[in-house]
């Protein structure tokens, strides 16, 4: 059939075997095989690595590149559905191919598909506000927290600017400048401006006939405007992203959100009413917790409806007010930490330094009681493979692989990973494959819910469906059982309290047995 066109009119990825996986040597496998009648694929942080997309995709037995390029469902006349984490957007020349993707995808499977909303999906909002001003002396746009770094002032930025294109502060002010400056030194996405030029050129070359005049590199005032574009349009592609996305989301007994459930954020649900900025003396959080005895499908959907009134208040009033507030300031909020007083559910994450907290009693036992015996999310990097908690009545699965090398131009190198839940909708498991920073391969398994427990109880394997009862555990001596490698050793990961470096290893299984901790 003919492809049809994104939302965008963007053309399409390259195409990619629907039944093949062409994933690093070992892993290439037909993508149906052993799969259950129900299947549900995740992906997650991108954020604009197309080459890491791509192979996510190929990774993947869930979804695909169909041979018109579009992405598809591996297996057409089933049910399974697609979970994409959040954070699509922000460190490479990919941004708008991989929205398109996922946006044309979710049109058309709007009840298969399922696109959460990251911290780096919702700032984008702000350019609206921040790109209309013109003054140089601007308050710092974003909330800091306590032993947070110096941030750069925009005056700073401009006269660093100037001073190395011999000119000042006051011609170097410019809308493109404004954007760099908010892109590198407030979003933490550096260089991200020459990356959307990069791609816009690319889209346009590929819109043009072979034989036809290349078209010129898009302006600085071009590439502003798209920006802007993109979260003012109705057809702007991070817009309808968002129009599109989800705070949260359950499927059967998994629920997935793009950072965590702290314990604050039990039954909360912010409000329209909330501010992006740092609490002020005598400040109180904003929003409402749900009655006693409500279900966690309602908190789920009070959240979802939250953030779609959101939306329309952003919509309704985009740039500045006369008190500098602004539409949609509550969406802006729950990406910060410090504006949603640590209750959001889009960044707030047990990992700490790349390895997790153990999960909240009072969280396991609000998730347990209300149906859900996983939760599966992205947002902090989890090192070169997911990490897996496994508690005792909730599983969670961490998968945000960036900073994963580096070494590498993209900080990830090879490292590539693929998360499927396998199974109907309430008895399922969990298979997690992929390949390290070092190549080595990993393709393994976790028990049924409701099957996990201490090692130390049972063995390794023992009184259980089939699955690895070793991963998301943690030994006495501190290192957490990340990955089983093809040749059956396990991957280890450990951290130090205040260190953010994370130490990895390979062990045998055998030297596991010996002394696990009971989680």
């Amino acid at each position: 059939r003919a492809h049809p066109p994104t939302p965008s009119g963007l053309p399409a990825q390259p195409a990619v075997p629907p039944t093949m996986v062409p994933a690093a040597d070992g892993l290439a496998t037909d993508s149906t095989q052993g799969l259950a009648a129900v299947a549900v694929g995740f992906i997650t942080d991108t954020e604009g690595n197309f080459d890491y997309w791509c192979r996510c995709v190929e990774l993947s037995r869930v979804v695909c590149f169909g041979p018109d390029g579009t992405l598809q469902f591996v297996r057409q006349d089933e049910q399974d559905i697609f979970v994409f984490g959040g954070d699509v957007f922000d460190k490479g020349p990919g941004d708008i191919r991989i929205a398109s993707a996922l946006v044309d995808l979710k049109t058309r499977y709007p009840d298969r598909v399922i696109l959460l909303v990251g911290n780096r999906d919702l700032n984008k909002l702000r350019f609206a506000a921040e790109l209309g001003e013109d003054e140089i002396d601007v308050p710092q746009p974003v909330p800091t927290y306590p032993r947070a770094p110096p941030q750069v002032s925009y005056r700073a930025f401009l006269d660093k600017t100037a001073a190395a294109n011999g000119t000042t502060a006051e011609r170097e002010n410019v809308r493109a400048n404004r954007l760099r400056w908010i892109l590198d030194h407030t979003m933490t996405a550096q260089g991200v401006f020459e990356y959307r030029r990069q791609e816009m050129a690319i889209l346009r070359a590929a819109a043009c006939s072979e034989s036809g005049p290349q078209p010129e590199a898009p302006s600085d005032e071009e590439v502003a405007q798209h920006f802007l574009d993109s979260v003012l349009k109705d057809d702007g592609i991070c817009w309808r992203y968002l129009h599109l996305g989800q705070v949260a989301a359950l499927v059967g007994a998994t629920l997935f959100v793009h950072g965590g459930v702290p314990p604050e954020s039990i039954g909360w649900v912010p409000g329209l009413d909330m501010r992006y900025r740092a609490p002020q003396d005598g400040d109180v959080c904003g929003g409402t917790t749900l009655p006693v005895g409500h279900s966690l499908q309602q908190w789920v959907d009070a959240m979802n409806d939250v953030h779609q009134r959101g939306l329309q208040d952003f919509r309704a009033q985009p740039t500045w007010r006369e008190d500098r507030t602004r539409g949609g300031e509550s969406l802006l909020a729950v990406t910060s930490s410090p504006a949603c007083f640590g209750r959001s559910v889009v960044v707030e994450s047990l990992l700490q330094a790349g390895t997790p907290l153990p999960l909240d009693p009072r969280v396991e036992e609000y998730l347990a009681n209300g149906g859900v015996s996983r939760m599966v999310c992205g947002h902090k990097p989890c090192g070169d493979s997911p990490f897996v908690l496994g508690g005792r009545r909730v599983e969670v699965v961490h998968c945000d692989t960036t900073y994963s090398d580096h070494g590498a131009p993209d900080q990830r190198g090879q490292v590539v990973a693929a998360v499927e839940l396998e199974g109907d909708v309430l008895r399922n498991r969990t298979h997690i494959r992929g390949v390290l920073r070092d190549g080595s391969l990993y393709d393994f398994a976790l028990p049924e819910l409701g099957d996990r427990g201490s090692i130390g109880e049972r063995g390794a394997n023992e009184g259980q469906s089939d699955g690895d009862a070793f991963i998301g555990h943690q030994t006495r001596d501190g290192w957490w059982i990340k990955a089983r490698l093809e040749d059956g050793e396990y991957h280890v990961a450990r951290s130090k309290p205040g260190d953010r470096n994370v130490s990895y290893k390979r062990v045998s299984p055998d030297s596991l047995l010996e002394a696990p901790s009971s989680l």
